[in-house]
């Protein structure tokens, strides 16, 4: 698997039927931890943004899963994963230049109602990723 292949998104979302909508910021991201040899954590990222996705999906259908018993606990569960996540994906950026940087603290890392919803795409996003990475392991 090649992350930094130019068409790598475009095989991620024909794998996964879906349009990621922040490519251009996986696009940095991925721009970055290529130059920085820290595909490593990238991939870490995305396993933290499957996460993340796995939780939310839970906490919404939570009152119809009878085995979800404490909803405080999958909450602070997926608090705590978001602060990972975004941990991760600023030490990620802090490797970038200056206007980099200074995008992904006002689009993602201010906290707003809508950065939360950018932040929560971008996850989205990256769970899209994570699927693709995981076949392409499977398959070869």
């Amino acid at each position: 698997m090649n992350i930094d292949d130019e068409n790598f998104l475009v095989k991620v979302e024909e794998y996964t039927s879906n349009r990621i909508q922040r490519k251009n910021d996986i696009k940095k991201i991925i721009d970055v931890v290529s130059a920085n040899g820290n595909e490593d954590q990238f991939v870490s990222l995305t396993f933290t943004a499957k996460y993340i996705c796995g939780m939310m999906r839970v906490l919404k259908s939570a009152p119809g899963i009878p085995e979800v018993n404490s909803v405080d606990h999958v909450k602070n569960d997926l608090n705590e994963n978001m602060k990972k996540g975004i941990e991760q994906l600023k030490e990620i950026m802090s490797l970038s230049d200056e206007s980099d940087q200074e995008y992904f603290n006002r689009t993602y890392f201010t906290l707003t109602p809508q950065n939360f919803t950018n932040l929560t795409h971008l996850f989205s996003d990256l769970e899209l990723v994570k699927k693709y990475i995981n076949y392409t392991k499977r398959k070869s």
